[in-house]
């Protein structure tokens, strides 16, 4: 319900994590054909495939760490 709620936010493309080590170690058939569905079971499945950080907060969902907007965001 979480991965679905960031989603909707953020859209799944920003959650999932495609340049680690486990999306590369996936089938190739788990990697065709991406949709938010597909991505959100991938990403239950695989909590690794998560882009982290992942931070909610009063203004909306930081993910991945990236100083200009966490300073923006948080001050």
């Amino acid at each position: 319900a979480k991965l679905a709620e960031w989603s909707n936010a953020v859209g799944w493309e920003a959650l999932l994590n495609k340049r680690g080590t486990t999306f590369r170690k996936l089938d190739d058939a788990d990697k065709a054909d991406l949709d938010e569905a597909k991505a959100i079971r991938l990403m239950a499945e695989n909590p690794s495939l998560i882009r982290r950080p992942v931070v909610e907060h009063d203004g909306g969902l930081l993910v991945g760490f990236n100083v200009a907007e966490w300073e923006t965001a948080l001050a």
